[in-house]
């Protein structure tokens, strides 16, 4: 599901082979459209918006609630979803003009404008935060956060996750440098857990939800800890889904753009008011157990708040991402995004500039 580190990698040589196979052949590779025709629908229409997210009820649960409850069309618009494995293929899909429309993260957003993709991040959608968690493994007794210190984490390198505890180290006086790191992807992260191999995991959801009924224990998320000696709210990692646009359908159809904000508006009321509904509805499109849509989307702030927290993610994302050798430059939040057509939908959630 939703996957910080799946967002790390930037347009590597397999990334630029794909952008020359969707400019030669006009070709969706990999993906997988959630409407029953082919990805081969005129790439480019002025009648058709081509929009990629991803099998995720955090990236695309607006997504997919204002294709099935009527919402794009309400606002006179033809949308075609495509709803992928992960966000690998993003930068090509806009690129390549395949897509108007891509649905992701912040992570994701910073790595293509850091590859010098023409693209703009619209409006943020949700703060997933809370989904992204250190794991125990069962019978692990911690007293206290400095009790992490010397133990195994099972941790893919370069995951966003990691920002979570590297913020709880400081807030609570802990050797970062003294954590030992075991570079393991989420599914290999639960079998090492279970097996014990690892003292604990650094991973998101679903995963988080097969650790704990496997027996684990949530230490903490980037919004809540469960630390002894930390009980409650806390604010070690805000991680934004977002949706943005092409270049091209920025510049040259921005009445569109905006009619999509808003019936994505309308959705993400939906979700806050109708929970249980909307997660059945985006369960049965992803074909996960609603049981799943809903412990994941509950855990979830789905606004489209433009505010400081989304800001200062963005920020606090791109510098991580530069340390970790990911990208070699921050880009400026104002050189990739705009909130000029948020705004146009409800001035109210432009609530701090770039």
């Amino acid at each position: 599901m939703s996957k910080i580190s799946e967002n790390k990698k930037i347009i590597s040589l397999s990334t630029i082979l794909l952008v020359l196979c969707l400019l030669i052949a006009g070709c969706s590779t990999g993906a997988h459209s959630s409407a029953s025709s082919s990805s081969s629908s005129k790439k480019g229409s002025s009648n058709v918006i081509q929009a990629y997210g991803e099998l995720d009820p955090q990236v695309s649960g607006q997504q997919i609630i204002a294709d099935k409850e009527g919402f794009f069309k309400q606002e006179g618009l033809n949308v075609k979803n495509h709803l992928m494995p992960g966000p690998d293929q993003n930068a090509a899909l806009i690129s390549s003009g395949t897509a108007q429309v891509i649905f992701g993260s912040i992570y994701n957003n910073i790595s293509v404008a850091a590859s010098n993709v023409d693209a703009k991040l619209i409006a943020p959608l949700a703060n997933a935060g809370n989904t992204q968690s250190i794991v125990a493994r069962k019978g692990l007794n911690i007293k206290s956060a400095k009790d992490l210190e010397g133990l195994k984490i099972g941790a893919t390198t370069g995951s966003g996750v990691i920002v979570a505890i590297q913020s709880m180290c400081k807030e609570m006086g802990v050797d970062f440098n003294k954590i030992k790191f075991v570079n393991l992807q989420a599914v290999d992260q639960l079998t090492a857990l279970e097996k014990g191999d690892v003292d604990a995991i650094a991973v998101w959801e679903p995963w988080v939800g097969k650790a704990v009924a496997a027996g684990g224990k949530v230490l903490f998320t980037g919004k809540k800890s469960y630390l002894p000696d930390k009980k409650g709210n806390v604010n070690w990692l805000n991680f934004y889904m977002t949706v943005a646009v092409s270049g091209d359908f920025y510049r040259n159809h921005k009445d569109e753009a905006v009619k999509f904000l808003k019936a994505l508006d309308k959705a993400t009321a939906f979700i806050n008011q109708h929970p249980d509904e909307a997660a059945a509805i985006v369960a049965k499109e992803i074909k996960i157990p609603t049981s799943d849509a809903k412990r994941i989307m509950a855990k979830n702030d789905y606004s489209m708040a433009w505010n400081q927290n989304f800001v200062d993610s963005a920020s606090v994302m791109g510098n991580y991402m530069k340390a970790m050798k990911n990208i070699s430059k921050v880009p400026a939040l104002s050189s990739y995004s705009t909130p000029d057509l948020l705004k146009q939908v409800d001035s109210k959630l432009i609530q701090v500039n770039n």
